[in-house]
């Protein structure tokens, strides 16, 4: 997923951008470090969630948006674009599946997961990234799991809900879609330190894609401790595995 046009920032907040980077890779090391289990990788992730939300409720304050967003439940159209994630967050979400969803809805999961790894595992990186399919967790114009949707899908809003349905479902480039940038740099500082934590821990999946990621977390049996061990499960869906 690539960010949207942004705006200039109104008051330096770059370097506090930088501290909340450095702060989550200390300490999400220091959290794996000190207690490797499914429960703290989970938490790990929240931790990250968490960040994303009070940070950006302080800095609306501080820096708010020009007009209001377009951004509503129903408004779908960024959802058609490549989601690139980390380990924890979809061992995170992946429980979140299994806890909350009934056994239907996570069979109707099941299948569309299957359709979309059927779609794109075969796609260079370039192809994926036109092809606009939608993510196997939207239903109904909404995210099913959005309680702990990856920080990037966080980051990511319009001005102008238009506009997206333009770039993003007619193919065209998302760099030309305005937006209010706190988010958007919020959601890279975290997502950085949170991937630069991982890596160091021992865990270098880099950007995984999150439908190919999330089926094989749901597929294996304790994903959690496999991935622990440092059985790479979601070696096939890293992104850069598929090369143009």
């Amino acid at each position: 997923m690539t960010g949207p046009k942004t705006s200039g920032d109104k008051v330096p907040i770059q370097p506090f951008f930088d501290d909340l980077k450095k702060h989550l890779k200390t300490t999400t090391i220091g959290s794996l470090k000190a207690n490797k289990t499914p429960k703290q990788v989970h938490a790990v992730a929240d931790t990250a969630m968490d960040a994303f939300a009070t940070s950006a409720a302080g800095l609306e304050k501080l820096v708010p948006p020009e007009k209001p967003l377009a951004c509503k439940k129903g408004c779908a159209h960024c959802c058609h674009l490549a989601v690139m994630t980390d380990g924890a967050t979809v061992l995170r979400i992946a429980e979140h599946v299994r806890t909350s969803m009934n056994q239907a809805e996570r069979m109707l999961l099941d299948m569309r997961l299957i359709v979309y790894e059927d779609k794109v595992e075969k796609m260079t990186q370039s192809q994926r990234s036109m092809a606009r399919i939608p993510c196997p967790l939207l239903v109904d114009g909404a995210c099913s799991v959005h309680e702990v949707r990856p920080l990037i899908c966080r980051a990511f809003n319009s001005y102008d809900a238009e506009i997206c349905d333009q770039k993003i479902r007619g193919g065209g480039s998302t760099s030309e879609i305005p937006s209010w940038n706190v988010p958007w740099l919020l959601g890279l500082a975290l997502d950085a330190g949170l991937k630069e934590a991982l890596v160091e821990s021992g865990y270098k999946d880099g950007d995984i894609e999150l439908g190919l990621a999330l089926k094989q977390a749901l597929d294996h049996p304790h994903a959690d401790e496999r991935w622990l061990a440092g059985d790479r499960i979601f070696s096939r869906t890293a992104w850069k595995a598929r090369k143009p």
